[in-house]
């Protein structure tokens, strides 16, 4: 990923419209595709952005604007999650309401210096059903500490962004620094920034920085870092922060972990902390912070920060082991169209899921009762009988 900071500088500088502007700056040396959005959303600001950027196989899309249309906003970020675009609120600029809905839209999301993303909920309650905001918000992966996040200010108020509360509700953004070129993240604590840096603005490696510490990090790709959320407890506050390895074969992030406090920062990373699955849930209870980290190896995996450190569990699964009902109820709405199928053999089959299914099924290896092998013999049974019976089939791939 072409991730250069001078996406953050003074991409927007054109003057307000009464209608949003859209233009496309093409791929240079120092920034890759910017789609710059700024000004009011109104009706027909859709089309001309699918129109823009019809030809772009990647691109970020810069905004600023003060909201406007909210089925616009709502369109354009279904746009944008469909070409597998990045979004960013560059330096000093704002987004609220309707742009707020579609910057939620990007793969990955980005903030520069002093910008400001702000929600609140819609002026017409029948909105959010009719016009598909939550059916929006969780197709796009949000949880529900999210979704009532985002949803909870009132039409005539405002919540803008607080990166701790996002972190702890699941919304993933990722902080730019305009300061200098190598700057990638500056995470603000009680006790003064973190930052992230990359040693060469195109690869490899870099440190994350606290004062005069320094922790080297490393990828096979660019270096380029999320904050997973900073927590308040009785030491300091606790920063996780996470970077894309970028290996074949390894954990999709690295985690680190940090104890910033008044004498300086504590390393508290410990290399089994990380998640193979995706999942990442914190609760934050006094001065303990826990974390549930999926599953590894079908074994539930969980951490807890307590007293100045944090340890890894791994938790054997019991009799009544199971797959999680949410990827129990994915699996089974694949399985079902196995009905369908024109060849019923297990090759055909596999055939048939391998491009949109293989990495879904890899994750799901990892947890409980789920193996691919399975869905393949169940797939080629159901593909053969031409009957479905959901009982049996999640019997065999959930556990229950």
């Amino acid at each position: 990923m072409h991730l250069h900071v001078s996406i953050a500088l003074a991409l927007l500088a054109t003057t307000p419209t009464l209608a949003a502007t859209v233009t496309v700056r093409p791929q240079a040396p120092d920034r890759p595709i910017v789609v710059i959005l700024e000004g009011p959303l109104v009706e027909d600001d859709e089309d001309r952005f699918v129109t823009k950027t019809a030809s772009l196989a990647s691109a970020f899309v810069a905004f600023s604007s003060d909201g406007g249309s909210l089925a616009t906003g709502l369109r354009i970020g279904e746009a944008i999650r469909r070409k597998g675009f990045s979004t960013i609120v560059p330096d000093g600029r704002h987004c609220a309401s309707a742009c707020a809905i579609a910057w939620l839209g990007g793969i990955e999301r980005f903030l520069g210096t002093d910008a400001r993303i702000g929600f609140h909920a819609a002026s017409n309650p029948d909105s959010v059903r009719e016009r598909g905001i939550l059916p929006y918000l969780t197709k796009i992966g949000l949880p529900n500490e999210a979704i009532i996040y985002i949803t909870q200010a009132a039409p005539n108020e405002m919540t803008w962004l607080n990166m701790s509360d996002a972190a702890q509700r699941g919304i993933r953004v990722t902080l730019l620094s305009s300061l200098a070129r190598e700057t990638a993240v500056a995470i603000p604590t009680r006790y003064g920034d973190i930052t992230v840096t990359r040693d060469d603005p195109e690869c490899c490696s870099g440190n994350i920085r606290y004062g005069d510490q320094r922790i080297e990090i490393a990828s096979t790709g660019q270096i380029y870092a999320s904050l997973e959320g900073i927590y308040k407890v009785a030491e300091g506050d606790l920063v996780i922060i996470s970077s894309p390895s970028g290996a074949i074969g390894s954990p999709p992030r690295h985690y680190y972990v940090l104890l910033v406090g008044q004498d300086g920062m504590t390393d508290l990373t410990n290399p089994d902390f990380r998640t193979s699955d995706g999942t990442f849930k914190v609760t934050h209870r006094n001065d303990e912070v826990h974390f549930e980290l999926g599953f590894q190896n079908k074994k539930k995996k969980s951490a807890t920060y307590k007293n100045g450190s944090i340890a890894v569990y791994i938790h054997a699964p019991g009799p009544e082991a199971t797959l999680p009902k949410k990827e129990c109820a994915a699996i089974l709405n694949m399985v079902v169209t196995c009905v369908r199928l024109p060849e019923c053999s297990e090759g055909r089959v596999f055939e048939n899921f391998a491009v949109a299914g293989l990495t879904y099924f890899n994750r799901l290896e990892e947890m409980r009762v789920f193996t691919s092998r399975n869905f393949y013999s169940v797939c080629a049974t159901i593909c053969t009988s031409k009957s479905y019976v959901a009982k049996q089939a999640r019997s065999i791939l959930c556990g229950y």
